[in-house]
């Protein structure tokens, strides 16, 4: 079985978050693992009248998420931040493929599905919709269950080498912060930027270049809410970046603010926990 391709990271001002929403997430077990990383399930409860955005960094991943009022959907790898209103009551349960695995599963090209949201049948038929029905009516370990059974029974019948071969390069490019350059990748594994390139256009739709610097602004994302007076130059040397500008540049290119913003936000969230506590 391959390793982590994706990071528990990504949510912005996750002390905030943590008072809002309840984020679960649930092991894929068996030959499905190939292709899906894991099954996750957000709840809230928020107070009559209220409301929150949930904010996240998204993954280099297509989602399958099943809601209630909605339907089943399939979202694509985004390019920018994704933003979820929440009110009322509610729960959302998803299964999150790994970078390529969406491809290597349904056979659609990566590039069709970038910054895609789409109604779930049109990849999987009517059959999503009576899941969906099915995966709202009970709890997140039925739902486990039914969608592993829906999605299994989908599997390609033939192990795409090609697509293990980018398995085995996104996991060691999430697990060794040593990779901070696109020619380290290619070399480590025996191939040209070009080739790297091409792999990961045809399965991922995002470059390689793309992938090192989201999970770099994933850690820094992390970094910032538990220590938001870290010094911004030291951590930008820490995490590959050639100097504080450019990590300024792509971190406000992805998430819209610049990071001193950033950890600003995440003090002061800090600060109204404690208050809450006292």
């Amino acid at each position: 079985m391959h390793g982590p391709t994706a990071s528990d990271k990504g949510i912005l001002r996750p002390q905030e978050a943590a008072r809002h929403i309840d984020l679960r997430r649930y092991p894929v077990t068996g030959p499905l693992g190939r292709y899906v990383e894991r099954f996750w399930a957000v709840h809230w409860d928020l107070p009559e009248g209220s409301s929150y955005e949930s904010v996240v960094v998204p993954h280099p991943c297509v989602n399958l998420s099943f809601m209630p009022v909605l339907g089943a959907e399939v979202h694509g790898p985004g390019l920018a931040v994704s933003r979820h209103p929440l009110t009322g009551r509610g729960r959302v349960f998803g299964a999150k493929f790994r970078p390529g695995g969406f491809t290597a599963f349904t056979g659609i090209e990566a590039a069709a599905v970038a910054d895609w949201v789409a109604g779930a049948g049109t990849v999987f038929g009517p059959e999503v919709d009576e899941l969906n029905a099915v995966v709202m009516s009970g709890g997140d370990e039925a739902a486990v269950g039914v969608v592993t059974r829906f999605l299994a029974a989908r599997m390609p019948e033939r192990v795409d080498e090609r697509y293990a071969e980018l398995l085995r390069i996104v996991t060691a490019m999430l697990e060794d912060r040593g990779i901070t350059r696109v020619d380290q990748a290619a070399s480590r594994f025996f191939m040209t930027q070009k080739a790297l390139q091409r792999l990961f256009q045809a399965y991922i739709g995002l470059g390689p270049k793309a992938l090192i610097c989201r999970y770099r602004i994933h850690d820094a994302a992390d970094r910032l809410a538990v220590d938001p007076d870290v010094d911004l130059a030291r951590l930008a040397a820490q995490l590959g970046w050639s100097d504080q500008a450019h990590f300024t540049h792509d971190f406000k290119d992805l998430i819209g603010f610049p990071p001193a913003e950033y950890a600003a936000q995440c003090a002061s969230a800090g600060r109204e926990l404690v208050m809450a506590h006292r």
